[in-house]
């Protein structure tokens, strides 16, 4: 009686399903790491777009408020001057009221504008593709192993794409082209390197 061969039984060998990414076909994991680039370079541009949007209204904000504050401020000490001596020319009450009404002009701004929310709102969607970001810098170490996880993984970030433009503030076209133009002179590396740059580098070293 003759033993079965471990070789024609494939004792021994490591049992796959199919499914995994072969580590000498880089076809689909090279179509995923052009994809990841265009995401990761939207995420980029996006994020600091956001900041410099959420900078913008900082700063109109405080230009609109302290004048705000010195006008109310103003218009208070001279409504009082005036209650206190009953004499005191037109001229001057006119002055008192025209700055009573350029105080509550800006602060009402304020208030429609909601600066200080909309900087909030940026701040936390530029966070958000921040976040996402680091994630696809991240597939370059921690590359999916199995064709089914890099769907799945591909998948879910789509999804956060879609989730955060969805709910991002729209921003000014005068500070996006801004954000823009910072982003194509920053010295920066681009940090997802799609799987071809990488090969040709190897081969040129």
């Amino acid at each position: 009686m003759t033993e079965p061969s471990s070789h024609a039984s494939g004792a021994g060998e490591p049992r796959t399903t199919g499914d995994e990414v072969s580590p000498n076909d880089e076809t689909t994991w090279l179509d995923a790491s052009l994809l990841l680039s265009a995401w990761f370079r939207r995420a980029r541009e996006s994020q600091m777009s956001h900041y410099a949007a959420a900078t913008h209204c900082t700063s109109v904000n405080r230009w609109l408020g302290i004048p705000s504050v010195v006008f109310s401020a103003a218009a208070g000490t001279t409504l009082f001057a005036t209650a206190q001596q009953p004499n005191t020319s037109m001229v001057v009450q006119i002055a008192a009221g025209i700055v009573a009404l350029a105080a509550g002009t800006l602060s009402a701004l304020q208030t429609f504008l909601g600066l200080s929310e909309r900087a909030e709102k940026h701040l936390a969607t530029g966070a958000a593709y921040g976040s996402l970001r680091r994630e696809i810098e991240q597939l370059q170490v921690l590359r999916p192993t199995r064709t089914e996880d890099l769907r799945s993984t591909l998948a879910e970030i789509r999804l956060r794409l879609d989730d955060i433009s969805l709910t991002a503030p729209s921003i000014p076209d005068r500070v996006w082209k801004k954000a823009q133009g910072d982003i194509a002179h920053t010295s920066r590396p681009e940090g997802f390197t799609p799987v071809y740059l990488k090969n040709q580098r190897r081969t040129q070293e």
